[in-house]
């Protein structure tokens, strides 16, 4: 498989139509004719992702976030992005992201966060863009539980919870990554409680008072859970060797 067909295995899990406008998706460093057997699955493409995903033999690096995004007046090979593209260049590993086309296909970040969950009906939170998800529990369940089960199901160092104590969950929205803006969609939608990451302090403050239950989790925990689900989309088309790298450009948070 050469990287120009990795990147047509990448479409078809992850349309890159999808993709929002001002977003950076597809290939980001490499040779489009280079082969390619076996393929690093990362969330971040840092320089110790790349070198990773050299030593265990992948050829290329599939991360969500884009290496390339916001505009550059130099690159530092000292340090990230100019590390990770020195890192690509020296070890001809090709570099390809798929981000909010990820966030907005059908399985993808919030569909696997919600299945983890075991949400019924599950549908997507904005149907214009296919972001976020929706859907109910089997049955309700008190908050205090809830809390506990998804940061068991989505392996959470830390859940910040803002909430009456009693409240009961049943209708459950979220967003995987940064998905503030949607609180007014869950809420108007019926949601008893919204989980996404990077909500404000005034964010919330509007969102509680409108009787919405909030969960805010770590952006790059939340986005990790896709991560093997992408893997095995990736593989399950044969032809290529798909292998998850565990190295992310901003650490866990520390639980004190």
């Amino acid at each position: 498989m050469k990287v120009r067909d990795l990147l047509q295995r990448v479409d078809r899990v992850a349309p890159f139509s999808l993709a929002e406008e001002w977003d950076n998706v597809g290939l980001m460093v490499g040779d489009l004719d280079a082969e390619v057997s076996r393929v690093g699955i990362a969330l971040d493409p840092v320089g110790e992702a790349v070198a990773a995903a050299a030593e265990q033999g992948c050829q290329a690096l599939l991360c969500h976030h884009p290496l390339l995004f916001r505009p550059l007046k130099k690159l530092d090979l000292n340090s990230d992005p100019g590390r990770a593209v020195r890192e690509a260049i020296k070890r001809d590993v090709a570099v390809l992201a798929a981000h909010t086309n990820w966030d907005c296909a059908e399985g993808g970040v919030s569909w696997e966060l919600a299945g983890r969950l075991g949400l019924m009906g599950i549908t997507p939170l904005d149907l214009n863009t296919g972001l976020g998800a929706k859907g109910h529990l089997p049955e309700a369940e008190a908050l205090d539980r809830f809390i506990e089960r998804v940061r068991e199901a989505w392996n959470l160092t830390r859940l910040d919870c803002y909430a009456p104590a009693n409240c009961s969950i049943l209708h459950v929205a979220l967003c995987g990554g940064a998905g503030a803006e949607f609180w007014p969609a869950a809420g108007a939608w019926g949601a008893d409680i919204y989980l996404t990451a990077d909500v404000k302090y005034h964010e919330l403050m509007d969102a509680t008072r409108a009787g919405l239950a909030v969960a805010v989790a770590d952006h790059g925990e939340m986005e990790c859970v896709s991560l093997p689900e992408l893997a095995r989309r990736i593989g399950a088309g044969g032809g290529i060797e798909t292998v998850l790298i565990d190295v992310r450009g901003l650490s866990a948070p520390i639980r004190l």
